[in-house]
Formats: structure tokens, sequence, C-alpha cells
């Protein structure tokens, strides 16, 4: 196997990782406008590395299946809380997160997540590029810790039944 210059090994995936969760009946946020008031009545658990390694996500998608969805964010919680009851602001951060767009049913929206440590090799030297350009996005769940989803306000149009759902691609290592 290949290693790089410095001797390090490459990360690692054992397992792939395809995850989803529903959402929308509840608010995940206690002051809709404050992104550090999460409340466990609305997050919903997407992936949990309490018992693994640990895991990176790649991407995150939003899917919407009706038209005119209220209008809400969908929230990413990094969080050490073993259950959404146990979720506080002390132990539950927001790492990403993104407006639902829905002018038609089945539209996708990708989460935008933050650069990691790894360079993109093709884009290394060059001066054009934005850091973020010259790096892969993801989002690292070590071990011990969980991601939960939730809206910002509970969705209520086109009707008190109407969900999203969220989608986690990636790997356990």
């Amino acid at each position: 196997m290949a290693t790089s210059s410095s001797n390090k090994m490459p990360l690692l995936v054992d397992r792939p990782l395809h995850s989803f969760a529903t959402l929308g009946g509840a608010a995940a946020l206690t002051t809709s406008t404050d992104f550090n008031t999460p409340s466990g009545g609305g997050c919903v658990l997407l992936v949990d590395c309490l018992s693994n390694d640990g895991a990176v996500v790649d991407s995150l998608s939003i899917i919407a299946n009706e038209a005119s969805t209220t209008a809400a964010t969908v929230l990413v919680f990094l969080s050490i809380a073993s259950t959404s009851a146990a979720i506080t602001s002390a132990n539950t951060v927001c790492v990403a997160n993104a407006a639902i767009g829905s002018s038609a049913p089945g539209d996708r929206t990708n989460i935008a997540l933050p650069p990691l440590s790894i360079p993109v090799p093709n884009l290394g030297g060059s001066t054009s590029a934005s850091e973020t350009d010259k790096k892969n996005t993801g989002l690292y769940v070590p071990s011990g810790a969980v991601l939960y989803v939730g809206c910002s306000a509970a969705l209520t149009a086109p009707s008190s039944s109407t969900r999203v759902h969220v989608f986690a691609q990636g790997g356990f290592f």
C-alpha cells in the first residue's frame, strides 16, 4: 500500500455508510433563529458512532417530496448525547445547515460541508483555486459521537404531515 512522503497511512474506510432520516414533525431548536438552542424533540439520529471507531461523511442531501414545503433550515448537529432526550447546548453543536429548497417534488438540496484536512492532489499547487477548492469536504464523526439532524421549524405546509428526508453517504473507519 502506498503511503505519503511522511510515511503516514491514508484514511481507510472499513465499510460504507449510507443512512437516512425523516424529519419535520417538530422543530430541532427552541429558538428558530439561534442554532445554539438544540431541542431533542425535533432531532433525529442520522449517524451513530457510539459503538464504532468513527466515520467520515462526505455527502449530505435533503430531499423534499412536496412542492411548496415550509421555508425552514435543515440542521446537522454533532453530539455526544446518546439519546435525543439527552441533547443540550452543552453537548451538541450545529456543524452544517442548508435551507430546504422545494420548488418541485423530489428536489435535492446538497448541504455544504466544511473542508477536511485531506488535500485534492491535482489542485494542491493551483493559485486560482480557493483553499476550500483545494480540499475535500466532509464531516468527521469521532468514536463516541453521533450526528443528529432536524429542522429549524416544524414543517406545516403544504400539510401538517409534510416531511423531508436527509441522506448521508460516507464510510466507517
